[in-house]
């Protein structure tokens, strides 16, 4: 097995169905087909060989996607549109070879599908290119929940995996391990899948399509904003964790409203104290000047003018002094100045 290779029919050269195949195809049509109109091939939908994205695909992982292909629709570079639907998967399997090896040191295990098609004259010429090798790679978008370090055997997108696919560790390649899938939404006639054998579209998130990712072992906020920051995909999250992402906004929200209060109230000191001991520096410009401040230099511009302002505030009063009065008479300050008080 030449693992992507697309066959047809084993034991009908013509591609029409066995009696035993129609009996399985006949399970998707509203009446019983007849055997002329139906084309049949199968291929190797994906394996637990390490790909070109340095992941594979558990053992385990194939037995269950085995269940969640059959049935499924096959198009064009996972295009999504219903026009672009020709195959459907009307039967799986999967096959082990002991004789064979994976990189990982497993025996290759692959999930083989039987598909079918209409014989129309719109797929004519798809039939041809599937019979002359034209057609011969797939890839599969399916959705999975754990993404398993193969060095470490934790969680690739938590905290607690330092590791990076594709990194060598004590001479092994580290790869991510794709188990626990929960859907298979689509399999894809590509021109070049991530799998060497099979190929494969990974997706990590349940029921909203592909390339998205979704993280159901993460506990705290922290955890998952580190993933935010490692993810290429869409990101799904659970109720409880969207809870948690919402609250931990808000409180996030009130911290920087309360520091935003605190900053405004610290502009303005600084430029009442700033008009104080530089009455000809211009005020709007130094409003900009202060907002283009870190938080630690705005404490140090205060410093700096509370000594300023200190040092031009040190005059005695003036009531202290004798001063000139009207018509020149020269008049005494009170001792109490208690004409002065309010």
């Amino acid at each position: 097995m030449d693992g992507m290779t697309v066959m047809k029919n084993a034991g009908n050269v013509s591609g029409a169905p066995d009696r035993e195949a129609l009996e399985l195809i006949s399970e998707y049509f509203r009446k019983k087909p007849e055997a002329d109109e139906i084309y049949t091939f199968s291929v190797t939908l994906c394996d637990n060989e390490i790909d070109r994205d340095c992941e594979r695909f558990s053992v385990e992982a194939l037995y269950t996607l085995k269940d969640m292909f059959r049935g499924v629709t096959g198009i064009f570079d996972h295009s999504m549109k219903s026009c672009d639907q020709k195959a459907r998967i009307y039967k799986t399997q999967v096959i082990s070879d002991p004789s064979r090896k994976t990189a990982a040191g497993e025996d290759y295990t692959c999930l083989k599908a039987w598909c079918y098609m209409l014989r129309t004259e719109e797929n004519k010429e798809l039939i041809r290119e599937i019979d002359g090798g034209i057609k011969k790679e797939v890839s599969v978008s399916c959705a999975v929940d754990s993404y398993i370090c193969s060095v470490c055997g934790k969680d690739m997108r938590s905290p607690e995996c330092t590791h990076k696919t594709g990194s060598s560790v004590n001479g092994k390649l580290c790869h991510g391990i794709l188990t626990s899938p929960t859907d298979a939404y689509e399999w894809s006639f590509v021109a070049v899948p991530a799998q060497k054998n099979a190929g494969v579209t990974k997706s990590f998130k349940k029921g909203k399509g592909r390339n998205s990712e979704k993280y159901t072992q993460l506990k705290t906020p922290e955890e998952i904003i580190k993933s935010f920051e490692n993810s290429e995909n869409d990101i799904t999250l659970t109720k409880t964790q969207e809870a948690m992402i919402f609250n931990y906004v808000l409180e996030m929200k009130s911290k920087a409203d309360a520091w935003e209060g605190h900053r405004e109230k610290k502009e303005k000191e600084l430029l009442a104290m700033c008009a104080f001991a530089l009455p000809s520096a211009d005020g709007e410009a130094m409003g900009k000047i202060l907002k283009k401040l870190g938080d630690s230099e705005l404490d140090t511009l205060k410093n700096a003018f509370s000594e300023k302002c200190r040092s031009l505030n040190t005059g005695e009063l003036q009531l202290k002094y004798e001063n000139e009065g009207l018509n020149g008479k020269t008049v005494k300050a009170s001792e109490s100045d208690s004409q002065f008080k309010i």
